[in-house]
């Protein structure tokens, strides 16, 4: 019989580091854009800009690949940052010898790298909207909130970007 509770810890633990990451991340977005008043055109202007963005084929974002060395990657600190997000290694490791999900054959690695693309595009979108805002906070001297957003979308939107692009390395050896 399956143990039910282990994929329930990892769940569990998953939307921890999910909720702690994304609070601490749109706190600033969020409460800067209070300030401002969502009728704020520049509001919807960037928005716009970022939806459309995230709009944009797979082959024109692929383009914004850091490298397709996953050495590179590495040389930055990815193994180590890897340790801290959703189904990381803190998370196998507290899971009671559940261990890593294991991606076996090609059409599960396939299937992943449809959901690591998913990803991405969403912390692509969210990277526009915030880098808007850090603009748009600077211009109007509200410099705090500019480096805030601007530390936050490093965090939550550039790293995993960059850890996404890192996974697809590693998974497209399976398809190939």
């Amino acid at each position: 019989m399956r143990n039910t509770k282990k994929p329930y810890k990892r769940d569990i633990l998953n939307q921890i580091i999910n909720f702690f990451w994304t609070t601490v991340c749109f706190t600033p977005l969020f409460w800067f854009w209070f300030q401002e008043g969502i009728d704020n055109i520049y509001f919807y202007v960037s928005l716009g800009v970022a939806l459309l963005f995230g709009a944009l084929p797979g082959k024109i974002l692929s383009k914004f690949t850091l490298s397709a060395d996953k050495k590179v990657y590495e040389k930055y600190g990815i193994k180590f940052i890897r340790k801290f997000v959703q189904n990381g290694d803190i998370v196998n490791s507290r899971t009671n010898g559940l261990g890593a999900p294991s991606i076996k054959g090609k059409a599960k690695a396939k299937e992943y790298l449809k959901t690591l693309a998913m990803y991405e595009r969403y912390h692509w979108i969210c990277l526009i909207f915030f880098l808007l805002t850090t603009i748009y906070g600077f211009f109007n001297e509200r410099f705090l909130f500019g480096f805030s957003i601007l530390i936050a979308n490093f965090l939550y939107n550039l790293i995993p970007i960059f850890l996404q692009q890192y996974n697809k390395i590693r998974i497209k050896k399976i398809v190939d």
